[in-house]
């Protein structure tokens, strides 16, 4: 028997009871295909692209056993399902850890591993943008109070009344 990640996206049109309702269901259908099954709620995330006009979801993972052949028919049972918007079936990778996984899937890389480098790429890009744009703000607010001593200096000297005896 090979062990397997299953991570399930559900609507986030669901409330939390009807996602838990789902993802208990999803879970029987594990436990008919595979033994060991344990379910991880992952919380409610906004997803990277709108699916079936729905742009958030609640995520579960599900670690469970089962043989090789058994799994395609565990990805039909759960693609006929019409409550769950995704579904993603994956070996199991021992070396790295359930807090690692969830703080990839949270966007708070602290450290790399071989199997993510494309979320810590994507990760360090949007960090390396915001420190790009703090800096461009910055600027801008030392612009505009330049601009704001320009005009009291103006107005100083238009308000001047000797202004016309010196020229």
């Amino acid at each position: 028997m090979q062990k397997y990640e299953l991570l399930l996206v559900l609507p986030g049109t669901f409330d939390e009871k009807e996602s838990e309702n789902e993802a208990n269901r999803a879970l029987t259908i594990v436990n008919e295909i595979g033994t060991n099954a344990v379910e991880t709620n992952l919380g409610k995330n906004r997803l990277a692209y709108p699916i079936k006009q729905i742009r958030y979801g609640y995520f579960y993972t599900v670690v469970f056993e089962a043989e090789s052949e058994k799994v395609k028919e565990l990805k039909n049972k759960l693609d006929l399902d019409k409550n769950i918007l995704r579904s993603f079936i994956t070996k199991y990778n021992d070396k790295i850890s359930q807090a690692q996984k969830i703080s990839y899937f949270n966007s708070e890389v602290k450290e790399e591993t071989e199997t993510v480098p494309e979320v810590v790429e994507e990760v360090v890009k949007t960090e390396v943008k915001e420190e790009k744009k703090e800096e461009k703000k910055e600027e801008k607010e030392e612009k505009t109070m330049d601009l704001k001593d320009i005009d009291k200096k103006l107005d100083e000297i238009l308000a001047d009344d000797n202004l016309m005896t010196k020229v």
